[in-house]
């Protein structure tokens, strides 16, 4: 996880001492314990990596290793100098925040250089963990408050930040049973806000892996009914594993591709959550900030647009919707919300509640933006929509 999330850097001290060339043909093993190496050398202060580099060589071989001891003695020896020479701005912050260049030029045009260098230093640290208590199953909210060793959220009903705890045990236990889901606050947020009402019909978009099908199913109080649509088989099979864990008894699954609902039927609530970028969540599943590209980011956008569009269709007058994302780029949020709006006139920002995040940007003021660094979760976007006569 540590290595990945530094991975930028970690390769721009590896090619100090090797050249490029032979640590693309170095096997799989060993590029990933160059990588041990120089993390815990210059990212982790020296820890353990003489002990580290002796565990390898019992585990990899001396032979294998032979023709990479020298490079393998300079990064233990600390002899590689972090000095960033040579690079443009946006490359130097690249390395020293750990994303690629490109992302940290696009943060400081939509951001600023404070705000920007803030949200991504802040991606370097892990976060906190949530758990949202389960009504479908709990009855008595206090008891298992106590036994999952958390601090109540303030103004977000059910949730919970994890505290450190020396028994991980029993939250493994709380959580097997569904009496707890864990999820992160600002996704917790996003299904308070569509507050769908028992015996309503909801559409719930790009559902999978499940934890807003449930929170949405909580909310009705397992009455009504839920269509939740995912495109990817294996990622229903995992819906499927967690509304049953979690005792949801109305959510049904429809594998289609969301930019082309087969539904007839209109809903009380439509909830669309997209697949984005996930800048969002860099500080919690570091490997994503290395998958994104412009290009991709592109190619997003205009799915995002068109889920939004064919989704709305199926939402009945005086209804709800709610877009949300785990990104906080506006091209994915205030742009796709916006261009919506414009070709849709009949929808209409409503004010969302609870309400514990910042306000969006450009002017989107009733949308909600959480920021890792400022609200200690992961980054998201939620925009709350009502279909009007």
């Amino acid at each position: 996880m540590e290595t990945t999330r530094f991975q930028n850097r970690i390769d721009w001290i590896i090619s100090q001492v090797m050249p490029e060339d032979t640590l693309k043909r170095a096997p799989h093993g060993i590029h990933s314990l160059l990588r041990i190496l120089a993390y815990s050398k210059y990212v982790d202060n020296g820890h353990q990596s003489e002990k580290m580099l002796s565990w390898a060589r019992q585990i990899l071989g001396w032979r294998d290793l032979q023709s990479y001891e020298e490079c393998m003695a300079r990064l233990v020896s600390g002899r590689v100098r972090l000095t960033w020479g040579g690079l443009s701005e946006y490359e130097r912050l690249a390395l020293e925040t750990c994303h690629p260049a490109w992302y940290v030029a696009l943060l400081v045009r939509i951001f600023g250089r404070d705000f920007a260098l803030r949200i991504l230093k802040r991606d370097l640290r892990p976060l906190p963990a949530f758990a949202r208590v389960n009504r479908l199953i709990v009855d008595d909210e206090d008891l298992v408050a106590r036994r999952l060793q958390g601090s109540k959220v303030e103004g977000v009903m059910d949730a919970y930040r994890l505290d450190r705890t020396k028994r991980p045990e029993e939250r493994t236990k709380l959580s097997a049973s569904g009496k707890i889901i864990l999820q992160d606050l600002s996704g917790i947020v996003a299904g308070l806000a569509a507050s769908p009402k028992p015996g309503q019909t909801v559409l719930d978009v790009c559902s999978a892996p499940g934890n807003k099908t449930t929170h949405l199913a909580a909310q009705m109080n397992n009455e009504g009914q839920i269509y939740s649509i995912d495109l990817a088989n294996l990622r229903l099979l995992q819906w499927k594993r967690e509304t049953t864990r979690a005792g949801s008894s109305i959510a049904q699954a429809i594998q289609a591709d969301a930019r082309s609902l087969p539904l007839n039927n209109s809903a009380d609530v439509v909830f669309v959550d997209p697949p984005c970028s996930n800048s969002g969540v860099f500080a919690r599943n570091p490997a994503s900030k290395w998958k994104i590209t412009p290009v991709l980011l592109k190619e997003l956008v205009s799915r995002q647009s068109a889920i939004l569009q064919s989704a709305s269709e199926h939402l009945r007058t005086g209804g709800i919707l709610v877009y949300c994302t785990c990104s906080i780029l506006p091209e994915e949020n205030e742009s796709v919300v916006g261009t919506f709006l414009k070709k849709n006139p009949e929808f209409n920002m409503v004010v969302q509640d609870p309400f514990v995040g910042s306000p969006g940007l450009r002017g989107f003021t009733k949308c909600q933006r959480f920021y890792s660094h400022l609200h200690n979760c992961n980054g998201h976007f939620i925009a709350k929509l009502q279909r009007s006569g």
